[in-house]
């Protein structure tokens, strides 16, 4: 009889180990598109150099920016964010306009973030990728600005993709329950047996 006890023992504490529960990550994405008058939302848009005409998603000339945030929340301390990437896509205006400064056909811009990303580079149709911290953006606002310095193009859409692991909320493993019922069924076969004698 003591052997068969032990036997159920072990075999539950066994499944008791085996229903740990493993936190799966999420990705939360935040996406700004860009039109000519402004951001696909408007709490996006900060601001951009209206000196240069009125569409916000071209950027033409030296010195013409556009500001913008990217607006998210979600519950994540600094131990369980996993990574962050920011999107930058941008498209060349085929031409309109080409020439630079004295005939000067490559295009650049710069681009800097709140995390103190900077980016500076000929610019063409494409995606740019950064990788931003968690520090700045645990506070679920995101700043990032893009600046023309020679030759025109369009900013269509910036993209911030955040993966980190949920924080986890205790629930009953299947094994615990399993143990908890093993247990009452432990007590009442003892009960049973004293009341049986």
């Amino acid at each position: 009889m003591r052997k068969n006890w032990v036997l159920i023992l072990s075999l539950v504490i066994l499944l008791g180990m085996t229903g740990q529960a493993v936190a799966t990550p999420l990705t939360l994405i935040d996406t700004t598109l860009f039109t000519s008058s402004g951001t696909s939302s408007p709490d996006d848009y900060v601001v951009h150099n209206a000196l240069r005409g009125q569409d916000v998603a071209l950027l033409n000339g030296f010195s013409d920016f556009v500001t913008w945030n990217h607006l998210f929340d979600f519950e994540a301390a600094v131990d369980h964010f996993v990574s962050a990437t920011l999107t930058l896509s941008f498209r060349d205006d085929e031409g309109e306009g080409d020439g630079g400064w004295f005939g000067w056909k490559d295009e650049y811009a710069f681009g800097y973030s709140e995390s103190g990303d900077l980016g500076l580079g000929e610019i063409d149709t494409g995606n740019f990728i950064y990788n931003p911290d968690f520090a700045t953006l645990a506070d679920g606002i995101f700043q990032v600005t893009v600046a023309s310095l020679f030759g025109d193009f369009y900013l269509e859409k910036s993209e911030l993709s955040i993966t980190y692991e949920p924080v986890a909320t205790p629930t009953p493993e299947p094994g615990t329950l399993l143990l908890l019922g093993v247990g009452l069924a432990g007590l009442a076969i003892c009960r049973r047996k004293k009341q049986s004698k």
